[in-house]
Parts: structure tokens; sequence; C-alpha cells
């Protein structure tokens, strides 16, 4: 289906389970974006990345509040485009076995819900 490999950004990557379901397909992964808060789960990404001698480049950011209108645009121009954008909402404060702060989408972490919404507009802009 993308014999020349896919261009991704993977917003609130965790552990990268949507890359490594790509590489189980067999699609190549030329330029990958991983935004992913947690320093550990950027370990993981990164140590799977090499095991499976992937080939293309791997740009992680911690914050997807770096991910604005001009970085995504300078991403879309040095890798030529992106085929395929994930995101999943931060779900801490949505949980129901959190029973500290369960603050609905107004919580610290789920809050950040209104960011992939604003990157997924970014990203109709650019057409990623």
């Amino acid at each position: 289906m993308f014999p020349n490999g896919m261009n991704i950004v993977s917003l609130y990557s965790g552990i990268s389970g949507a890359e490594v379901a790509l590489h189980c397909f067999e699609i190549r992964l030329n330029n990958v974006v991983s935004v992913e808060i947690s320093e550990v789960n950027r370990n993981i990404m990164r140590s799977w990345w090499e095991q499976t001698n992937q080939r293309g480049n791997l740009i992680d950011f911690d914050d997807v509040q770096q991910l604005n209108g001009d970085c995504l645009e300078q991403l879309i121009d040095s890798v030529g485009g992106f085929d395929l954008l994930i995101g999943r909402s931060p779900c801490n404060n949505l949980a129901g076995s959190n029973m500290v702060s369960r603050d609905d989408l107004e919580g610290k972490d789920s809050s950040l819900f209104y960011d992939l919404c604003l990157d997924i507009r970014l990203s109709q802009v650019h057409n990623v």
C-alpha cells in the first residue's frame, strides 16, 4: 500500500504501539515525529527503533505544545509532508481508576486534548 514508506506524526505516542503495528505490516517508516512526555516511553521507542534497525528518521518531542504551527510547517517542508497523523487524548484525568484528580477535560493532563485538536486543525491547513 505504501511501497515507498510513510511519514508519520504520532501525538501522545506512549510506547509507540501504532508504529510497531505499521512495522509488523512491513510498512517502512521514513520519518516519525513522536510526541511523548514520558522519558521512559521515549526511551522504549528509541530502543525499539534501534533494535528493529529502522532506517528512517525518528524526531521526538517531549511536549505537544512545542509542535506549534511554525514547527509543524518546518517539519512538513523538511520531510515533504506526512501521510498519517496518529493521536490519542491523555486520559489521566478521565480514567475511572483515578480517584485523586478526575477533572475531565479541564484536568492538567487531559486538557492537552485541546492541543491535539489544534494540531489536527493545523495539519488540515497544511494538508498533512
